[in-house]
């Protein structure tokens, strides 16, 4: 009975000891991976830009057809120096073939360098966003068609 006590405590012993070690293991990570930090966001512009755009979608109850007309009337009635560029007649559409792009309409901005992509989610009833920083090129690097 005693060799069942004492083979029970050094059970015990070595699962707390292994728990500490554990506890340790986590404590002295190392982690090696980080946020990729690019021209989107150390602008402080464009994820504002985001913000406000995706809270007139939140709330825009006008025709689907002429939600990146709005938005854009939106944007440009309340910078002075940046405007957002569309077609005034019809809407430009993104020429992705990616499925969730596929008629997004497009808002361009030149002197950020931010471009717009706004889709009705027709499942939600909502609109999605997508947006991006252009360096050189004239498409988000998600529209690229690969």
């Amino acid at each position: 009975m005693t060799f069942l006590y004492i083979g029970l405590g050094i059970a015990m012993i070595s699962g707390i000891s292994a728990m500490l070690q554990i506890g340790n293991n986590i404590n002295n990570l190392i982690f090696i991976s980080s946020l990729k930090s690019n021209e989107y966001y150390q602008s402080i512009l464009l994820p504002s830009q985001d913000r406000r755009i995706m809270e007139f979608l939140n709330n825009y109850s006008g025709p689907d057809n002429d939600v990146c007309l709005e938005v854009k009337k939106e944007l440009n009635n309340t910078l002075v120096e940046s405007v957002y560029e569309g077609k005034e007649e019809g809407i430009s559409l993104t020429p992705s073939k990616n499925e969730f792009l596929i008629n997004s309409c497009v808002l361009v901005n030149n002197k950020l360098r931010h471009r717009v992509l706004i889709k009705k989610n027709n499942e939600l009833g909502t609109f999605n966003l997508f947006s991006c920083f252009l360096r050189k090129e004239l498409l988000c690097p998600l529209e690229v068609n690969k």
